[in-house]
């Protein structure tokens, strides 16, 4: 990312504060609907399975797999100069999450690839990216 550009970061609300926070303290946490059970990302006030609206927050793993991917080339916002990978990750408890990629020159990935999340501080917010797993972000 460009030193000094600043981040278009997410809006909080009271429905998604908590999901935020949790990734400042590195934790991909995810509602799970009291009722059904089911797993709901993004997060929201309602189940879109059975439209409960009791739910727990539960941590995921982090870990998955590349489900797809981009290279982007043309540079959209100045602070994510071009190129850079974006993964759209299907993790162990079934949520998909859209994150960059963080891996060495030249490493070799492609669907199916297992990735696990890393973190990235920055100072309004704590991102998730993924990492091959066994490879170093």
């Amino acid at each position: 990312m460009s030193e000094g550009v600043p981040l278009p970061y997410p809006a909080r609300d009271r429905d998604t504060t908590p999901f935020w926070e949790a990734q400042d303290r590195h934790e991909l946490c995810f509602q799970r609907c009291a009722q059904c059970g089911h797993v709901r990302y993004p997060v929201g006030p309602l189940c879109p399975e059975c439209r409960s609206f009791d739910f727990e927050w539960s941590q995921s793993s982090g870990k998955g797999v590349i489900y797809s991917y981009t290279v982007v080339r043309h540079q959209t916002h100045p602070a994510f100069p071009a190129p850079y990978t974006v993964l759209l990750v299907e993790l162990e408890e079934g949520p998909r999450l859209i994150a960059q990629l963080r891996a060495p020159e030249g490493a070799a990935f492609g669907v199916g690839t297992r990735v696990s999340i890393a973190w990235e501080d920055h100072p309004k917010q704590a991102l998730p990216v993924f990492a091959i797993d066994g490879a170093a972000p």
